[in-house]
């Protein structure tokens, strides 16, 4: 079943074409990479894809619905969550409260007068959500951090911080947008375990540039230079191909 496709996508920044006529097909439970140099139309194709930018041409689907002329809030609705290459947390709230801000609107209280009021059962959805962003922080290994201010803990902690509250949405395609950038390699090996828990009931669409990464978690790789696709299939096979070899990976620190 595909949960995401994306089908002849091409953007446009004025004269300049930065994703030409890409077309991906996202399996459920599927995890798929995309890699190529800077610049090479693989953020802007996440952008496209969550609604950020129009498209020139072509369409997007979730699952059997054409979602292409959807904004980015409704694309949300239909399941779909993105992080950022850099995380986008209100500074001035905590790390939990942050989080909690991830839940979606069907586990909020169902009115701002319920809340108001504190009715039992609203309050006890509350607390519910409050428990399950304290488990999200426990297995991210953030919860010592849940009262500190997001502006002052680190970038990678940070990028966390931004997936756990993707999580709380509970979505069925997740976007990563360089999900393993400013993180030591203790941090990337617990992303891994991670993921291999996600995606057990999520399809996700990962850039990245770490490629110890993207073998140990990316059943397909495709890779795009100057917007366009220039090899796809698995980790080994992409990584081996010649015109990779000459575009990518030479490049790549």
């Amino acid at each position: 079943m595909t949960a995401l496709a994306v089908k002849d996508v091409t953007v446009r920044f004025g004269a300049f074409t930065a994703v030409d006529g890409v077309t991906l097909m996202l399996g459920s439970r599927e995890l798929l990479a995309l890699i190529g140099p800077n610049g090479a139309g693989k953020t802007t194709l996440l952008n496209a894809a969550s609604g950020l930018l129009p498209l020139a041409r072509g369409e997007i689907f979730a699952g059997a619905a054409n979602i292409t002329r959807e904004k980015a809030h409704r694309r949300a609705a239909f399941g779909i969550k993105r992080t950022f290459q850099h995380a986008k947390l209100a500074d001035d709230l905590t790390v939990l409260e942050n989080v909690l801000v991830g839940a979606s609107t069907a586990h909020y209280p169902r009115s701002l007068l319920a809340e108001w009021l504190r009715f039992p059962a609203e309050m006890s959805s509350l607390k519910a959500q409050r428990e399950r962003a304290l488990a999200m922080l426990e297995r991210l290994e953030l919860a010592d951090l849940r009262d500190m201010p997001a502006g002052e803990i680190s970038f990678g902690r940070k990028k966390l911080v931004d997936l756990a509250r993707a999580l709380m949405t509970d979505p069925t395609v997740l976007l990563l947008d360089e999900p393993t950038a400013g993180l030591s390699e203790q941090e990337i090996d617990k992303l891994v375990e991670l993921i291999t828990r996600i995606r057990e009931c999520t399809a996700l669409l990962v850039v990245a540039h770490h490629m110890g990464f993207v073998k140990k978690v990316a059943d397909r790789v495709v890779c795009l230079v100057a917007g366009r696709e220039i090899s796809s299939g698995t980790p080994e096979q992409v990584q081996s191909d010649p015109q990779v070899l000459a575009a990518y990976m030479g490049t790549a620190a």
